[in-house]
This record gives C-alpha cells, structure tokens and sequence, in this order.
C-alpha cells in the first residue's frame, strides 16, 4: 500500500466517526443556552486553557490555532450528559420546576497534520441550547412555560505554524438552529398561550491565536462571531379571549461574539496549570422576537367581534399585539473566569479538577424569564484521561454548576412585583470522549 492510499484511508475512516456524530447531534438537544461542553478533558479542568493544552482535538471549536500541538491524523468523538434543577417557590407558597428531562451535547473532532507548518480541521458541535419546561397552568406562565433550542454547528478550519513561537487559525461555521418556544400571551392581550416553532441556517466564523514564548508555557486569544438568527417556521395563538390563530411566522434573535483568553504552564514535568477569561457579548440578546407573517390568520372569537364592532381601534391593537410578541432581555456582557489543573499519575493516567465563575448576564432583575432564568454560577469540575495504548485516549469528567446570585422572578417585564424565587438553578454534567490518533 502506498503512503498516498495508506493516508486516504485513515481520513474515510475518521470522517466517518465523524458522520456518525453528525447524525447523533442532528437530533440532540441540550441544556443552558450556551454551552461550552464541547471537551470532556476540558471540562474536567472548568475548561481552563481552553483550545491550548493539546490533550484532544476540540482545540479546533476553542481555538483553531491550537491545533498545531495535535500530530497527524487525530479524530475525538465525545457527549456531555447534562442535568437541570430549576426549583422556583412562589410568594403564595406554590412550587414549580423547570427540569425537563436531561439531554446529551455531542461534540465530534477531525485535525489533520498536512506538512510541518499546515494543519486541516472539521468540528462538529452544539455551540447553543435550551430544554426547560413548567407546567401549562403555572402561576407564572406569562413568564415563560417551556423552551427548547437545538443547534449542530458545522466548523472547518485551518491553522498555520508561522514559527516556533506563533501559531494562527481560523475557520467558518455553517449553524443549524431549531426553536420552540411557548409562554402565556403578556399582559393586556388576553389569556391563552403564544407558541412558536421554527428553524434556520446561518454562517458564522472564529479566529485564534496562539503564543508559545518558552516551551513549557503558552498564551491564547481566539474569537467566535455572533449569529444573527432569523428562523422561518410555525406561530400559533390559543385559548386568547379575542382571537386565535396559527400561520406562518418568524422569529429572530442575536447569539453574543465571544472572545477566550487563555493561558497555560507546566511547572513541573507531571503538573500543569491553567487559566481561562471569557467574554461573552450578551448585549446583542435585547430581546427575542416572533411574529405572524400575516396576522389575518388571526380569528376572532366571538368576544372579540362584540369588541371589534363596539371598539375597533381596540381590535386592532390586540391584533398587532397578538401577532407581534416580543420577549424583553436587555441582558450584558458576561465573564467566565477559571482556574484548573492537571496532574500526570503515570504515562497512562492524568486527573484533573477546576473551579470557574461566571457572572450574571441580566442587567435589570425584574427583566428575569423563567425561559432563561441565568444568575451568577459557581463551577466545580474534575475528570481522569486513560491512554491505554499510544494511539486511544478515553476522557471522563463531572461537573457541578451553581447558581449563587440573584434568583427572583417578576410578573411583567416592565413594572411588574415580585411573585416568587428560583431557590435552586444548579446543573449536573457528565461527559465521556474517545480520541484516536492514527
């Protein structure tokens, strides 16, 4: 066999572990709205040094540059199992919780060496998500009653190794998105539910830099562009006083431009230390937004004929109202900051822990949804990689995040009181990955 077929041969089997992951995350969904379970190592480790380690191939996802440190033809296939608890009690004593059943974030990795200054990559993540759902008849559903949001990211890059010192990368991502969306109708528009269900495709790309000044220590920056979501699908309005309806519709929103600085060091042979800072623009999600393409499909009941012949301009308020829902966020930039470490036991086992904070993204708490309740979250994480044999890596990790700061819930977006406290917004992660290197 030739080196020419020998090489051909590694990459059909690699893309095709990396198909198999494709059609695992094509019907995924996951928890949080953005996710950064793309790396079980990284996990274990709060994702400290993000795309700079060298010890998988998510490099790729974290910062394209990083994958100068990977040789040859490397493949990971990884899932994060993930798991809410979002207990909300009411000023009036009644409880909620918004745990719909846990989900998997798949993640699959492809890095390929072409020359000593060239490297090929393909990622295939879930950069984005949502599962929450309360009951229909929840005292607070004009805040939010269930949300899902799937997304499968499709991310080619390449990187370059300058010199020694400098490494560059960068990629385009073609981002697939599902929706679904239901809460009650807002205040002043009657009762009833308003729900929304669509998708769309949108291009985005990210860039990375990476910095090795000495050997046993490097810097990173990357950047991650942010996707300009306006999703095609299905808007329905039920069980509202005035009118009722479904038809074609829309729905738009802004994910935030993020940007990882990341820094890791090896002290010692067996140990190694690192950090992570990112920022995340959430200032562009002001608000999520849907409308009915054609808001005839409106049907009014018969209480709303009586108030359409007696106050017309009334009718058409609630028309345009109902047809136009708008979900108020007003959100700001957010930090992640973490710490972790890893530490070489034998050639063959690596344990590691991290710990992260991230603030609160919601600028005005009254402003707070039960779709999206974030706050402040502590992190708490550790993992063991296994390699029992040169060319297989298996990853394991667990991760506990903890909402610790503001937690109250509003009636209305504008104005409204108190009406109850999310005593709990904690998830529970576990991840698995296998890398191969050919």
């Amino acid at each position: 066999m030739t080196i020419k077929n020998s090489t051909f041969g590694k990459l059909t089997v690699a893309a095709a572990l990396c198909s198999s992951a494709i059609m695992c995350a094509s019907t995924a969904s996951a928890a949080g709205f953005q996710l950064t379970e793309q790396s079980v190592a990284g996990m274990g480790r709060a994702h400290a040094g993000a795309g700079i380690v060298g010890d998988d191939v998510s490099a790729i996802h974290f910062n394209p540059a990083g994958m100068t440190l990977l040789h040859g033809l490397q493949t990971t296939v990884a899932g994060t199992y993930v798991s809410l608890d979002i207990d909300y009690k009411g000023l009036d004593g009644k409880r909620e919780n918004g745990r719909d059943k846990p989900a998997t974030v798949p993640a699959a990795f492809l890095s390929y060496q072409v020359n000593d200054s060239l490297w090929l990559g393909l990622a295939i993540t879930s950069p984005y998500g949502m599962r929450i759902r309360y009951g229909s008849d929840w005292a607070a559903h004009e805040r939010g009653i269930s949300g899902s949001v799937t997304t499968v990211d499709i991310n080619p890059s390449i990187a370059w190794k300058v010199n020694d010192y400098v490494s560059l990368g960068g990629g385009v991502s073609a981002l697939w998105t599902h929706s679904k969306i239901k809460s009650g109708i807002p205040e002043g528009f009657g009762d009833g539910q308003f729900e929304y269900k669509g998708s769309d495709w949108m291009f985005t790309y990210n860039l990375g830099l990476m910095v090795t000044p000495i050997e046993d220590l490097r810097f990173g920056v990357s950047y991650r562009s942010s996707a300009h979501v306006t999703a095609r699908g299905d808007y329905y309005i039920r069980g509202n006083n005035y009118m009722n309806g479904e038809g074609d519709g829309k729905g738009r929103l802004q994910t935030p431009e993020t940007v990882y600085i990341s820094a890791t060091w090896k002290p010692i042979q067996r140990l190694r230390l690192s950090g992570l800072a990112r920022w995340a623009d959430w200032k562009k999600f002001e608000n999520m937004r849907f409308s009915m393409d054609d808001s005839n499909n409106l049907q009014k009941t018969q209480f709303g004929q009586m108030v359409s012949m007696g106050r017309p301009e009334l009718a058409g308020m609630l028309q345009s109202g109902l047809s136009n829902i708008s979900i108020q966020n007003d959100w700001k930039a957010a930090w992640l900051f973490s710490l972790g470490a890893d530490l070489d036991i034998t050639d063959q086992w690596t344990i590691r822990g991290g710990i992260a904070l991230e603030t609160d993204p919601i600028k005005k708490q009254y402003l707070r949804t039960a779709l999206i309740p974030d706050t402040k979250r502590l992190w708490l994480t550790c993992g063991f990689s296994w390699k029992p044999t040169p060319k297989w890596q298996i990853d394991m990790a667990y991760g506990h995040i903890r909402g610790i700061g503001h937690r109250d819930l509003y009636d209305a977006a504008e104005g409204g009181k108190k009406v109850g406290k999310f005593e709990k917004m904690n998830a529970w992660m576990a991840g698995a990955a296998v890398t191969y290197r050919f």
